[in-house]
């Protein structure tokens, strides 16, 4: 009776749990310097999103390679000071009240694992065909070689823009 019991309470909340997946994703990431604005794009991201009594559980992955920009050479460069081969995702996992989903504005604190050490960051998103949001990266928090130009280095932070639907 036990057992039974465990497995109609198991399938109960397995039955009220809400997946969802990522749909029409976008990264853009710019890169500044004195000289230089640089912007790279993404539509490789991939991620998931369960919810379950009221708290919703996301992760999302972006190959780092999978971001170009108008120049091959910076692009492979780019790969190259970011180590892909060595660390090739670049992922984002936070929980969320599932209330907050239905704001038009709210922050989501998130853990950032970058160039292979995760950081604590929060989220501003907001609810605009879709999500849209704002993720600034410092490329010192994750050991990152930042590159010069005529002996100046790029900035610190590197903000990204993401937009994404979710899908059941």
């Amino acid at each position: 009776m036990k057992i039974w019991l465990a497995l109609i309470v198991c399938s109960f909340n397995v039955a009220w749990a809400a997946e969802f997946k990522i749909a029409q994703p976008q990264a853009e990431y710019t890169v500044s310097h004195l000289v230089k604005t640089v912007k790279g794009v993404s539509k490789e991201m991939k991620g998931k999103m369960v919810c379950n009594d009221g708290q919703c559980q996301f992760l999302v992955a972006i190959p780092a390679k999978s971001f170009v920009s108008s120049d091959s050479n910076r692009d492979s460069n780019m790969q190259t000071v970011l180590e892909v081969a060595q660390y090739p995702l670049i992922t984002v996992k936070g929980s969320l009240a599932e209330a907050d989903l239905q704001k038009e504005k709210f922050e989501v604190p998130a853990k950032v694992l970058f160039h292979g050490i995760e950081k604590d960051y929060k989220l501003s998103i907001q609810k605009k065909n879709g999500f849209t949001g704002l993720l600034t990266l410092r490329l010192e928090d994750h050991k990152v070689d930042r590159p010069s130009l005529l002996a100046v280095s790029i900035d610190n932070e590197v903000p990204v823009n993401f937009s994404l639907n979710w899908v059941e």
